[in-house]
C-alpha cells in the first residue's frame, strides 16, 4: 500500500540489490528457534531508492554501521523457498 496515496497499485521491478544501511537495531529477545541470536534487523536503502527491513549477515554486532554499503544474499528457509538478507558489500563489486 502506497503510504502517500494508500493506493494499491503494484508495479514489478528488476533491483540490483545494493545500497546502504539507513538503520539498525541488535535483537536479543524474544528468542524465536527459527533464528540465529543476536539478529541484526536492518532498514536498507536500495540503490533504486525502495526501504526494506532484512537481516544484516556476515559481521559481528558490533560492526553494524549505519551507512555501510550491503549487498543482498538469499538464504534458504523451510519448503525451499528463500528470503533476502543483506551482507556488507566489498566495494569496487
Amino acid at each position: 500500500m502506497c503510504p502517500s496515496c494508500h493506493g494499491l497499485e503494484l508495479e514489478v521491478l528488476d533491483l540490483a540489490g545494493s545500497g546502504v544501511v539507513y538503520s539498525y537495531s541488535i535483537l536479543h529477545h524474544p528468542q524465536h528457534p527459527s533464528f540465529e541470536y543476536p539478529v541484526i534487523a536492518a532498514l536498507i536503502d536500495l540503490d533504486e531508492g525502495v526501504r526494506i527491513l532484512s537481516n544484516l549477515v556476515g559481521i559481528p554486532p558490533e560492526d553494524a554501521r549505519i551507512g555501510m554499503p550491503v549487498q543482498v544474499r538469499f538464504e534458504p528457509t523451510r519448503g525451499d523457498m528463500a528470503v533476502p538478507v543483506f551482507e556488507p558489500r566489498v566495494l569496487g563489486r
